[in-house]
Order: structure tokens, then C-alpha cells, then sequence
């Protein structure tokens, strides 16, 4: 029944049909990709930095230009 709607699908409306295969084939994806990645050897980047970071000293007075 679900592939005679599909069969249906691909010659009457083929982007119901694509739209259809890409929603199957995006779980698939997860489940292929990451480990294949993992294998080749790929690590996650450093993650970007959130907040400047505090020096460890006191802080000095401006001396010029203060309002």
C-alpha cells in the first residue's frame, strides 16, 4: 500500500516523493554519520569562548582621560 502511494507520488508529484525520502533517510543519517566520522579520526573543534577572561592581578588606576 505505502509503495504503491509512493510509486503514485513519483510520477504525479515527485516533490511529495523527495520530501518523503529525505524525512526517511535524515534518522538514517544520524545513525551512519557520526560513527563513520569518528572512525576517520575527526574531533569536535575547541568550543569558542564565552566571556573575556579575568587577569589574575590588581587592577591599575587610569591616570589620564578620566570624566
Amino acid at each position: 500500500m505505502v509503495f504503491r502511494y509512493l510509486k503514485s507520488k513519483l510520477y504525479n508529484q515527485p516533490v511529495v516523493f523527495v520530501s518523503f525520502a529525505m524525512a526517511l533517510s535524515a534518522p538514517v543519517l544520524l545513525f551512519v554519520v557520526y560513527p563513520l566520522r569518528r572512525e576517520a579520526g575527526y574531533k569536535r573543534p575547541v568550543d569558542i569562548p564565552r566571556s573575556f577572561p579575568i587577569p589574575n592581578r590588581a587592577r591599575e588606576h587610569i591616570t589620564g582621560y578620566d570624566d
